[in-house]
């Protein structure tokens, strides 16, 4: 980010889920110190499920390994509600685990970001930046519902055309297990790719 960027949260509302009580007081506590006051707190998927069913947010920040419904599957559940609004909400998925076989997943259950644990708040509100200011449009198939990911990685995002960083480049998705991703290899997996039609 830049330092003349301002971002205001204020006003937005948040929907935090997390199994692990530390990890979820932990999320509200960095979203609270960037300014947000209207943040909900749900401990289960089905939880999150109910809540969203009666309430409109404009973030979900949600745990990926939970037991039940993890947040690959609540955000999948998301993006296949019935109104425009919810549907769309931006949602991000924070994990532990980063290995190749998890990013595809978070990419491909709709997840606008993923961001890996132990979180830094540089990172999320950085995300929740790019979230914001973001254009990329959003798809709604048979086999895909969330932001756009028909890109190849040709340098950084045109959105931010300051880049994110240097090491930026493009990183093939594979089912292949290994060691955990770092954070910048993470947003380099995930980063939009554009493609030829």
């Amino acid at each position: 980010m830049q330092t003349s960027d301002r971002v205001n949260l204020k006003f937005a509302t948040a929907l935090v889920v997390d199994d692990n009580p530390q990890a979820l007081e932990l999320m509200c506590s960095v979203l609270n110190a960037f300014g947000m006051k209207q943040i909900t707190r749900a401990d289960t998927g089905a939880a999150a499920q109910e809540l969203m069913q009666r309430h409109t947010y404009d973030l979900v920040i949600t745990d990926a390994q939970m037991p039940e419904i993890d947040g690959y599957d609540l955000v999948h559940w998301i993006r296949h509600l019935p109104g425009e609004a919810a549907r769309m909400t931006p949602a991000l998925v924070t994990t532990a685990h980063t290995r190749r076989p998890d990013v595809a997943r978070a990419r491909d259950c709709g997840a606008n970001f993923i961001v890996a644990k132990p979180i830094s708040p540089k990172v999320i509100l950085e995300r929740l930046y790019w979230i914001g200011k973001g254009t990329r449009p959003f798809v709604i198939c048979d086999a895909y519902v969330g932001p756009d990911r028909r890109f190849r990685q040709s340098g950084p995002p045109a959105d931010f055309p300051d880049g994110r960083r240097e090491s930026d480049l493009a990183g093939d998705v594979s089912s292949v297990a290994g060691e955990n991703l770092t954070q910048d290899e993470l947003s380099a997996v995930v980063a939009p790719q554009r493609v030829q039609l």
